[in-house]
């Protein structure tokens, strides 16, 4: 699933500057272009190839691909992609259901504010067949198949909205989507989810009139849950969820018996279970995952890498030899990659990425579809993993930055922390953000769309900025 979980009216692509799908990868740098690379079986790099297997990064320029508008957010699963631009519009690709369009998109398809209730698109999220959107009013779209059919959703083909009244017409600031769950966050902290629950992925025990594990409208799930405390970030695995507190806390729920939740040796686990805080994680505890198929990468508030789940050919990024882990580890250091700068991480079921803070990406995992531009290890077949993250060539993207405000963040170092990846966490009196002017913070969040923000408490909350008024 992907990683780069919102984007409001701020830096959604240092969010979501990459996303993984199943054999496939996308990148948006910090000129608004977009690239992509792996296998192209089912038209997800968005691009017309003669063949299935793009080992070069492909450039899909926003002038060719995308009406001109930049690229600001990817998000990508098995057969599908989808990207949010500067200008509040959504693009998707791919094959099968819930691309808004048809069942298949060679190229990336426009849906502009049109679409969605003539608000503009901040944030999307891929499942199986599936696709959630949230839009600047705070309401959530989506279009697509699950075994849960969602609310009126009649037509695969086209976005149909999710009736306010089932968020308790509270305005949401975050959506998140496992294969057949998905998850929302609304502007108190309260966690939504709906969808499949056979493995307790909804952070409950829900059944539904006939017995059966989950429900096709929304339910709140309870602060009591997490230790009273609000949910900031959300991120569905295939079977399974992480959830993070403002306290900095991880929390999982679902099918742990991989090791993806940080859990020894659980089989389900239906009542959210705390995995660890900054007693584990050191700093402030945890910003952000990222859930895939059998692992999970956590991000620390102190920029550092965390691993669990099972390996599978080097995912896991800790050595030659470790394949599972069915605890946190933090990933280790290594020749060429130093743990401790990660703005934001991705995953998929082969292979995992990471965006520094100075714009650079590292990749591992298995296969050559993975890691374009890198030199096959010695003697190694077509099969050939990466076990340890290994940073991707900058002459790959043509020497841009992945992400956006680089040049901000190089010159603003103390304040890094807080536009990356974990800037939903939380500002304290004691944080490098807590003195920062609300005219900057403004300015830096007006600017970075082209359009003006319908509301603010979204982001401010996903920013960290929720306990203070700007």
């Amino acid at each position: 699933m992907n990683i780069y979980k919102w984007i409001d009216s701020c830096d959604a692509s240092v969010i979501m500057a990459v996303a993984c799908g199943k054999n496939f990868t996308l990148v948006a740098t910090e000129n608004g272009d977009m690239y992509s690379f792996g296998s192209n079986s089912s038209c997800q790099l968005g691009v017309d190839l003669h063949g299935n297997l793009n080992s070069n990064a492909h450039l899909m320029s926003r002038g060719s691909c995308f009406t001109g508008e930049e690229v600001v957010m990817v998000a990508a699963s098995t057969l599908q992609s989808a990207a949010v631009t500067k200008e509040g519009s959504l693009f998707t690709w791919g094959s099968g259901q819930g691309l808004g369009r048809s069942a298949r998109l060679g190229v990336p398809g426009r849906l502009g504010k049109e679409h969605f209730g003539n608000s503009h698109v901040v944030m999307v999220d891929c499942g199986l067949h599936n696709i959630i959107v949230l839009t600047a009013s705070g309401r959530v779209w989506t279009c697509g198949h699950t075994d849960r059919q969602e609310p009126l959703q009649i037509d695969t083909n086209v976005f149909q909205p999710i009736d306010q009244e089932r968020f308790n017409c509270r305005k949401i600031i975050m959506v998140a989507s496992g294969v057949r769950h998905k998850m929302a966050i609304d502007q108190d902290g309260m966690l939504w989810t709906w969808g499949e629950n056979i493995y307790g992925e909804m952070c409950c025990n829900m059944e539904d009139e006939q017995g059966l594990h989950g429900t096709r409208y929304p339910i709140a799930i309870s602060p009591a849950k997490f230790g009273g405390n609000k949910v900031v970030h959300v991120d569905g695995g295939t079977v399974y969820t992480m959830v993070v507190t403002e306290d900095g806390t991880l929390w999982g729920c679902g099918y742990g018996h991989t090791g993806a939740l940080g859990i020894p040796f659980p089989d389900e686990i239906r009542v959210p279970q705390r995995i660890g805080g900054s007693e584990m994680f050191g700093g402030h505890g945890v910003r952000m995952t990222s859930c895939g198929t059998c692992h999970t990468l956590i991000l620390g508030t102190d920029n550092r890498m965390w691993a669990c789940g099972h390996g599978y050919s080097g995912v896991l990024g800790l050595d030659d030899f470790t394949e599972s882990s069915d605890l946190p580890v933090l990933v280790p250091n290594t020749p060429g990659f130093t743990n401790g700068a990660v703005m934001t991480v991705s995953v998929s079921e082969s292979h995992s990425t990471a965006v520094m803070l100075d714009g650079s990406m590292y990749i591992w995992g298995r296969g050559l579809t993975t890691a374009p531009m890198l030199v096959r290890p010695t003697g190694q077949a077509d099969g050939w993993a990466l076990w340890t993250p290994h940073q991707l060539n900058p002459n790959l993207f043509h020497g841009a930055c992945i992400g956006r405000w680089h040049t901000w963040l190089n010159t603003h170092p103390d304040h890094a922390v807080a536009f990356a990846m974990g800037i939903h966490s939380r500002l304290g009196a004691d944080t490098p953000m807590a003195n920062t002017p609300p005219e900057l913070v403004h300015r830096l969040l007006g600017e970075s769309m082209h359009f003006k923000p319908e509301y603010s408490a979204g982001l401010l909350a996903l920013l960290g900025l929720h306990h203070r008024r700007v």
